[in-house]
């Protein structure tokens, strides 16, 4: 499950990165203000005032988009669809992808095992992404 973990780190980092770069070369520095649906921030913020009461550990991200859920990074690419629409087929495709990935996400995240079958899916959807996005 080591390499399915590894691509889930790079698939998540990677959209986290294409999100920021995208809505910050198109929307302005107050992207995350003008362009993150309110409830994404709410739990983001939420999220983040709860890590901080834990001084002793390391935040997670310097940037408040490390702090949104993986699900919640789709929900970001559909809201902000005019600055998207050129890298994907369809909101339909990347409302899909990211269902089938959350739900393997979460399996592995919480230390489960996936059928060699889940794993090809990812595999594959990986793929995908890299091919769309570049």
């Amino acid at each position: 499950m080591a390499s399915v973990f590894m691509a889930f780190f790079c698939l998540e980092n990677s959209v986290r990165e294409l999100i920021t770069e995208r809505l910050l070369a198109r929307v302005g520095t107050d992207w995350w203000g003008t362009s993150v649906p309110n409830k994404i921030k709410l739990a983001v913020e939420k999220l983040k005032d709860k890590e901080s009461d834990a001084r002793y550990h390391t935040p997670r991200s310097a940037a408040l988009i490390g702090y949104t859920m993986f699900g919640n990074l789709g929900q970001i690419i559909i809201a902000n669809w005019e600055n998207f629409s050129d890298l994907f087929p369809d909101q339909a495709w990347v409302t899909s992808r990211f269902n089938d990935l959350e739900m393997s996400r979460n399996i592995i995240m919480h230390t489960g095992v996936l059928p060699q079958l889940e794993v090809d899916r990812i595999e594959s959807i990986v793929r995908d992404w890299i091919r769309q996005v570049g």
